[in-house]
C-alpha cells in the first residue's frame, strides 16, 4: 500500500490509477499543503485553487506543463523572481507554449485563437461534428465491440479540430496517423525533456508549410494573382473557406504581425490538448455509463439532460488532473505562506472533490446542483479557450454513441468483472488518461 505522506507525486506510479484518493489525503492535511519533495506546495482545496488561478500578479504559469521537473535554470533569490523567470524563460522546457506565457504575450497569442472559436463558427461546425461521429462509429458498429478511446475519441477529436483549422483533406489522415494516442505534454520524471521529441512536432511543421504558403499567397503583389488562379480562400457563414488563410493574415490587437513560429505553436497545441482532453472525457464518461445502466438508458430516452451529465463527468472525473503554477512573489494562500521559487501542484481533481464546495463530492450526481462551477477547465485568464469545442464534441458524441449502441458495457475479458475492474492510465501527472476502454454493445437500427 502507497505512504501517501512520502509519496512523490511526479514519479510514483501508484498514485496514477487512483490519484482521488491521494489528493483526499492531502486534503485531510489542509487545502494548501506542503509536499515532501520538490519544494512543492499542494492546492487542494476548491477556493484557495481559484484564488490561485485568478492571481496573476504572485503566480506564474510558466511551469504548467512541467511542474518541478527538471526545476528551475537558476537559484531562487529573495521575495519576487519576476525578472528572472522570464529571463531565463528560454531555458524552461515547453515556456513558449500558450498556457505557459502569461501578461500581454499570452493575451496576443489567445487573441488570435479566439477567431477559431466564435459561437457562429462552432455553429456552422455542428453538421460536421455529427457526420464524423456517424463516420466513425460505421467502422467498428458492426463488431458490436469498440475500444473507444483509439477507434473513436482520438481520431474524432483530431479530425474536428482539423476541420476547425481547415487542415486541407489530404493532410488530414495523416495528422490522424502521427496523434494517435499522443499526448500533448509528455513529461520523463528522469528530468530529461524536449519539445522536440513531442509527436506533434510532426504536425508542427505541416501548418507551418500551410500558413506560410497562405502568408505568401496573401501578400499585396501577389494575392491578385493567387485570387485569379483561385489559391485564396472564399467567402462563407464561418469566415473563409480557408481558415488557415484567417490565421495565415491575423493580426495582434496592436497590429503587429505573429510570427509563423506564433501560428504553428497555436496549430499545435490546439491539436494536442483539444485531442487528448476531449478523448479522455469521453473515455471517463462512457466508463460511467456502462457501469450505470439506468443512467445510460435516461439520457437515451431524455438527450437533452446529456449536458447536465458532461458537466457532472467534468467535476468527477475530468481529463486534467493538475497543473503547475510558480510562485514568483512570496504570499499567503490558506494561512500558508509560500516563497517565492516555490512550485505548486494546483489539482483541478481535488479541488471539484473539496466537501467545502460540493456535497457528497464522491458521488457522480447527474442532478447536482452548481456541478458547472468546477474547475475542470480552469479559471481566469487561463480558462480552456477551446471549452466550447469540447463540450459540443462530447455532447454530439455521447448523442450519436447512445442512438446507435444499445446497452453498453464493459468487456470482462479487457476490464474483469464486477466488483474487480481493472483500468490502466497514462503515466503522466498531468491528465487523467485511460489507455484503454473496451466496451460491448448491441448495435441499433
Amino acid at each position: 500500500m502507497t505512504d501517501y505522506a512520502t509519496a512523490d507525486f511526479y514519479t510514483d506510479t501508484t498514485l496514477v490509477d487512483d490519484p482521488h484518493a491521494y489528493f483526499h489525503f492531502l486534503r485531510g492535511q489542509g487545502p494548501v499543503t506542503r509536499l515532501p519533495h520538490r519544494n512543492v506546495i499542494a492546492i487542494t482545496g476548491y477556493d484557495e485553487a481559484v484564488q490561485v488561478m485568478l492571481d496573476t500578479e504572485h503566480f506564474s504559469s510558466i511551469n504548467a506543463v512541467t511542474g518541478p521537473i527538471p526545476g528551475l535554470p537558476f537559484e531562487p533569490q529573495g521575495d519576487d523572481i519576476s525578472g528572472e523567470l522570464e529571463a531565463n524563460r528560454h531555458k524552461i522546457a515547453f515556456a513558449d507554449q500558450v498556457v505557459t506565457v502569461d501578461g500581454q504575450r499570452h493575451l496576443d497569442l489567445r487573441s488570435v485563437m479566439a477567431t477559431l472559436f466564435t459561437p457562429s463558427r462552432l455553429k456552422a461546425l455542428e453538421p460536421s461534428l455529427r457526420d464524423t461521429a456517424d463516420a466513425l462509429i460505421d467502422e467498428f458498429i458492426a463488431s458490436g465491440r469498440v475500444d473507444l478511446p483509439s477507434q473513436y475519441g482520438c481520431p474524432y477529436a483530431t479530425l474536428m479540430i482539423a476541420d476547425l483549422l481547415g487542415i486541407p483533406a489530404e493532410g488530414r489522415q495523416r495528422f490522424r496517423d502521427v496523434i494517435d494516442k499522443a499526448v500533448p505534454a509528455p513529461v520523463d520524471p528522469g528530468g530529461s525533456m524536449s519539445f522536440q521529441d513531442n509527436p506533434l512536432v510532426a504536425i508542427g511543421k505541416d501548418i507551418f508549410k500551410y500558413i506560410a504558403k497562405r502568408r505568401l499567397l496573401n501578400k499585396p503583389l501577389i494575392r491578385p494573382i493567387a485570387r485569379a488562379l483561385g489559391l485564396t480562400g472564399k467567402t462563407t457563414e464561418m469566415g473563409t473557406e480557408d481558415i488557415l488563410t484567417e490565421l495565415a493574415t491575423a493580426k495582434f490587437p496592436d497590429g503587429s504581425t505573429p510570427t509563423l513560429t506564433d501560428l504553428t505553436g497555436i496549430g499545435a497545441f490546439l491539436f494536442g490538448a483539444g485531442q487528448d482532453t476531449t478523448n479522455r472525457l469521453l473515455a471517463n464518461a462512457f466508463r460511467v455509463l456502462a457501469e450505470q445502466p439506468d443512467l445510460q438508458a435516461e439520457l437515451r430516452a431524455n438527450p437533452k439532460r446529456i449536458p447536465d451529465f458532461i458537466e457532472e463527468v467534468l467535476r468527477f472525473d475530468g481529463s486534467v488532473k493538475a497543473a503547475g503554477r510558480m510562485c514568483k512573489k512570496t504570499v499567503t494562500i490558506g494561512g500558508v505562506e509560500i516563497k517565492a521559487g516555490t512550485t505548486l501542484l494546483l489539482t483541478h481533481m481535488g479541488a471539484n472533490r473539496d466537501p467545502r464546495r460540493f456535497e457528497n463530492p464522491d458521488l457522480f450526481d447527474i442532478d447536482r446542483r452548481r456541478a458547472k462551477e468546477h474547475l475542470a477547465f480552469g479559471r481566469g485568464a487561463h480558462t480552456c479557450i477551446g471549452s466550447p469545442l469540447a463540450r459540443s464534441e462530447v455532447r454530439v458524441s455521447i448523442e450519436r454513441l447512445l442512438a446507435r449502441l444499445g446497452n453498453i458495457r464493459l468487456s470482462e475479458a479487457h476490464h474483469g468483472p464486477e466488483g474487480a475492474r481493472k483500468f490502466d492510465y497514462e503515466n503522466t501527472y498531468i491528465l487523467r488518461a485511460m489507455k484503454e476502454l473496451h466496451l460491448e454493445f448491441d448495435p441499433i437500427g
